[in-house]
């Protein structure tokens, strides 16, 4: 048996066996989970079942769960806390080979093409789809159909 290889990802790794081991049998009891801090969920697979109760006392609301998948990061519809899924790895992977491989499922984690596409479309002016959208408020809000041809004719 050889001396482990002390390095960053070991260490972190390392780190997380530590953070797994500990609250795998006990509630998370820590700082309230924000976008810039999010409760970190161990995992040793790739989803986990997670129940929110807010806080102690006045913050306290009743038990919300939630199935939290890894590389998105999840809010507590009650209390706005967030919670991120961190996979707990025993040993480390190959020289080279991804530590966190993307779901297959999952195909636009964090596209940052089809963010910017959106952003430009929202605020540039442009619309999607826009008489689709205009249409089905009218078919709906208003409760007649959507305006075409025809009914313009009628004089609606």
């Amino acid at each position: 048996m050889g001396l482990t290889v002390v390095n960053e990802a070991a260490e972190n790794i390392l780190g997380i066996i530590e953070l797994y081991e500990y609250l795998k049998s006990s509630p998370f009891i820590g700082p309230f989970g924000t976008i810039e801090n999010p409760v970190l969920v161990p995992v040793i697979y790739t989803e986990r079942i997670v129940g929110c109760t807010g806080g102690i006392g006045d913050s306290e609301h009743v038990s919300l769960w939630f199935r939290c998948r890894e590389d998105f990061l999840y809010r507590c519809g009650e209390c706005d806390q967030i919670f991120m899924l961190v996979r707990v790895l025993y040993e480390l992977p190959e020289e080279g080979a991804e530590i966190n491989p993307i779901d297959p499922d999952v195909k636009d984690v964090f596209d940052l093409k089809l963010l910017e596409k959106g952003s430009e479309v929202w605020n540039s002016g442009g619309m999607i789809n826009w008489p689709l959208g205009h249409n089905a408020l009218h078919g709906t809000v208003y409760g007649g159909m959507a305006r075409d041809e025809e009914q313009r004719g009628i004089g609606e």
